[in-house]
């Protein structure tokens, strides 16, 4: 697939891979990368790091941007090339998968990636650093899709698919998955890991891989303050955990950084379409997928998800 595709144009391709999907023996698929080009002659480098944006994507908005753009940018993550991978879960742990078809958001998916490469490019430019022919290799936008809703069961489907395995050593890259803090409250939630409802599944997540989260800064004492939201972490890294079968360990391998910028939440993107305020959406959202919300007329007449 060529680069100058728009996410329209790709909505097909999108369609039948959803169609084909659930019979398929796959729990996990890419299905377009950004940026697309020839296949080079060179071996690829190897990945050691792949970051995983896993969200509704309902719409994608500029909290999304800035999360991921945070994680590729942090000091801590000096590796090249840089992997990112934006997931999406065709089954939710809590919701159904409305208003937005699926096909429909892994279009906005796409503009998505290419907001974060033009971000990510200009990041570096600015702050002085040459970005010549062949940079843009440093860093890829995978967006794919998986059957399962839950973060242990994501990074099991993710390592087995090979999709991002070194050929030559078998190794596999590390996964550091991206969450916001509400999303962190859910992951160490007993309730979602039936019929034990332990934290014992988590061992298949913490046990090679990381997480990365991002702490609410909004909606008043909903989240608490950033104490508060620390004090999950600091609640495992001293052993309160373990009765449910959290390991103290885990705490080592959790990072918490702050939010910036204004609060996004994607129901109040969709009460902006609602109630015609586009202004609104394009600031939280931004403008490429502000305008294709507008043209495929989507959320109108929104009754929730």
């Amino acid at each position: 697939m060529q680069s100058s595709q728009s996410p329209s144009v790709l909505l097909p391709h999108f369609r039948t891979s959803l169609q084909s999907f659930p019979s398929s023996p796959s729990t996990f698929l890419v299905l377009h990368t950004l940026p697309t080009s020839p296949p080079s002659s060179s071996p690829s480098p190897r990945i050691r790091t792949v970051h995983v944006l896993d969200s509704s994507f309902n719409p994608p908005t500029r909290a999304h941007l800035r999360i991921a753009l945070s994680a590729l940018t942090s000091t801590n993550n000096a590796s090249k090339p840089q992997r990112l991978l934006l997931l999406l879960a065709t089954q939710n742990a809590d919701k159904a998968p409305k208003p937005a078809a699926l096909e429909q958001r892994l279009a906005m998916m796409t503009i998505l990636a290419q907001d974060i490469l033009d971000q990510y490019h200009s990041n570096a430019k600015s702050h002085g650093c040459a970005v010549e022919d062949g940079d843009e290799d440093l860093l890829a936008v995978d967006i794919g899709v998986t059957k399962h809703p839950y973060f242990h069961d994501k990074a099991i489907s993710i390592d087995d698919a090979d999709y991002y395995t070194e050929q030559s050593t078998g190794e596999k890259p590390q996964q550091v998955h991206l969450l916001g803090f509400d999303s962190l409250t859910r992951l160490l939630d007993t309730k979602y890991y039936p019929p034990t409802h332990t934290l014992d599944p988590l061992s298949a997540l913490f046990g090679k891989h990381r997480i990365r989260v991002t702490r609410r800064i909004e909606d008043g004492d909903k989240y608490g303050t950033v104490e508060d939201q620390d004090r999950v972490r600091e609640a495992l890294a001293n052993g309160q955990r373990e009765s449910e079968g959290g390991k103290r360990e885990w705490a080592e391998r959790i990072e918490m950084v702050e939010g910036e910028g204004e609060a996004v939440s994607s129901t109040k993107v969709r009460e902006g379409v609602i109630n015609g305020d586009w202004a609104l959406v394009e600031r939280l959202v931004g403008k490429g997928v502000r305008e294709y919300v507008q043209k495929e007329r989507l959320y109108v007449g929104d009754n929730g998800g």
